[in-house]
Order: C-alpha cells, then structure tokens, then sequence
C-alpha cells in the first residue's frame, strides 16, 4: 500500500498524473492502458513501460 505518492506533472491530462504518480511511487514494471493520446504517448515514466493490453500480453508470453 502506497502511503505517499511523488508529485508528477507529466502528462497533458492533469487527471492522468495520479496514475503515473502511483506507477512511479510502486515502482511498477507496466502501466497497462488504452489511454492512446495520453498515458500511452509517454511510452515510458521513470522505470515503468507504459502498454497496451495487447503489448503485455505479448511480453506476458514471451516470459513463459
């Protein structure tokens, strides 16, 4: 459980900030999205990727 969050300012919808704030906070591998023109345009925040459900699936299986 996350008990502070880092204050992030990095995307053009200031709603999506909380997200990316707890993906960096959890120290996340993937942020998991359909969010095209925001979260998904960033690619990458500190060391999460930011994917598409159909991208982690992909590395899901490769893992395998």
């Amino acid at each position: 459980m996350l008990t502070e969050l880092p204050d992030v300012d990095l995307s053009r919808d200031p709603q999506d900030n909380p997200v990316l704030a707890m993906a960096i906070g959890g120290e996340a591998d993937y942020l998991v999205t359909g969010d095209r023109r925001g979260l998904l345009s960033l690619k990458r925040v500190g060391a999460t990727r930011i994917v598409t459900a159909v991208e982690f699936l992909k590395i899901l299986k490769k893992k395998r």
